[in-house]
């Protein structure tokens, strides 16, 4: 088991732009270029999908939090290496959108929940992390935005993840409309779920991933690989087959067992003493 709060020197050395630590069955991911807005950039990005693959067997924590340091969540690509990339050959630039193809993926086939908390704004790419994400948190004043076609690009990479999560007609209209749009829109277009109005957003994103982290950690794994099955297969016969062995299988389960006899002794289960 990864010590609370502590990661080792060569950790450290080597992320640069992220912060990660696991603090009570809770791990923090960190988005740390408050300077430049958290903005993604080659480093940052791999230094996620590093750190994200170090910790996909790691059963110490049963919810991930994704955030961003200082007073903004991510605003996107990095304008200097989105300038770099006016100079680079077709390969290059193929390589660099690769890259955040094996962000998303890496963040959407996760194996624990993962929440993603909004400071302040999320634009482009930053839109992304939203969307594969499972659940999403911002401030009651955050904005969001697709600025992509205003700058003369295509959201290539993202709008698979956005179809998903805010359906066709939502993404359809803000993906072809680069204005900014508010929380309570993101919240009534699907892409956001709570809105912290009454308290600071850390406080509500905790509540949530505590009550996240309540669930059997086997059951929360499970549950997650099986929404993305139906989300792939929705209508195949298999998936039918596929859904019933699972409910099968958790039935005998020793966490099926232990939660099912606890709740009718009326007691905590084991994964939460």
């Amino acid at each position: 088991m990864i010590p609370h709060r502590m990661v080792s020197s060569e950790c450290k050395k080597a992320m640069q732009n992220i912060t990660f630590y696991i603090e009570n069955k809770i791990a923090f991911l960190g988005l740390n270029r408050p300077d430049k807005k958290n903005a993604l950039n080659k480093a940052m990005i791999t230094e996620i999908i590093a750190t994200l693959n170090m910790h996909k067997a790691n059963r110490s924590f049963r919810v991930l939090i994704i955030y961003g340091t200082g007073d903004c969540f991510c605003s996107g690509a990095d304008l200097d290496w989105m300038k770099q990339g006016l100079k680079q050959s077709k390969t290059q630039n193929i390589d660099d959108a690769k890259l955040f193809n094996t962000l998303f993926e890496t963040i959407y086939t996760f194996p624990v929940p993962v929440i993603c908390e909004v400071r302040k704004s999320a634009f482009g790419g930053a839109v992304g992390l939203l969307a594969c994400s499972d659940i999403v948190v911002c401030e009651a004043d955050s904005t969001f935005g697709f600025p992509e076609v205003k700058l003369g690009i295509i959201p290539a990479t993202i709008a698979p993840y956005i179809m998903s999560k805010m359906g066709n007609s939502n993404a359809r209209k803000r993906l072809l409309m680069p204005e900014p749009f508010s929380a309570k829109e993101a919240q009534a277009e699907a892409l956001v779920h709570f809105i912290a109005d009454k308290e600071p957003v850390r406080e509500k994103t905790l509540a949530i991933a505590r009550a996240v982290a309540q669930g059997a950690p086997d059951a929360l794994i499970q549950t997650k690989a099986l929404l993305r099955r139906l989300e792939e297969h929705l209508e195949d016969e298999s998936s039918k087959l596929f859904c019933a062995r699972m409910i099968a299988s958790a039935r005998i389960s020793n966490e099926g067992q232990e939660g099912v006899t606890a709740f009718f002794e009326k007691r905590k289960p084991a994964w939460n003493k």
